[in-house]
């Protein structure tokens, strides 16, 4: 990774409705996982994400949000300029496993494939443990690549499906096991 890029926990103070203004995010996905039966299949396809004016100003709220309720929210940044970020909900869940849910992990379009997302990651765990949870789960977009990029990470199918973490239905379920670390 870049050594100007700076990887910081971000305060309540660091959040506000413009901090995404500059933030370059638009997903062409071509390839996505789908499940078929009892399991997923790649499948061809052709959307496109991409956030509006509104949505910028939702995801700051929710930032704000999961920092307010007990969670956390890192930040990636070049010369004071917000190039990724991540975030997890406050809130433990499960019967045998405490679960905590990312909540979000995005990475500016020209900034990926530096290891940002990695470094980022890597911040969640920390704070997760820092909560005593024994897992973290994903509700993650099915992207190819970014079910690649969290299997990378060490992820895999979850084994328990925390519903109230759950973003959509055509998401797929992915766990990261911090006690394998």
């Amino acid at each position: 990774m870049n050594d100007n890029i700076i990887i910081k926990p971000l305060s309540l103070l660091d959040i506000y409705p413009e901090m995404l203004e500059s933030f370059n995010h638009k997903q062409i996905i071509l390839n996505k996982w789908t499940k078929k039966d009892e399991h997923y299949v790649l499948t061809k396809t052709y959307e496109v994400r991409e956030w509006s004016s509104d949505k910028r100003i939702w995801i700051s709220r929710y930032l704000y949000q999961q920092i307010n309720r007990g969670g956390c929210a890192v930040g990636a940044f070049s010369d004071n300029r917000l190039i990724g970020f991540g975030s997890l909900d406050g809130i433990l869940e499960g019967a045998s496993n405490k679960y905590v849910n990312l909540s979000m992990l995005f990475v500016d379009d020209e900034w990926q494939h530096k290891g940002i997302g990695k470094s980022l990651f890597k911040q969640i765990c920390v704070f997760a443990k820092s909560m005593k949870a024994d897992k973290i789960f994903i509700s993650a977009i099915p992207s190819d690549e970014t079910i690649s990029f969290y299997f990378r990470m060490g992820c895999q199918d979850a084994d328990q499906i925390i519903e109230s973490f759950i973003d959509t239905e055509n998401d797929r379920y992915l766990e990261y096991d911090l006690n394998s670390v």
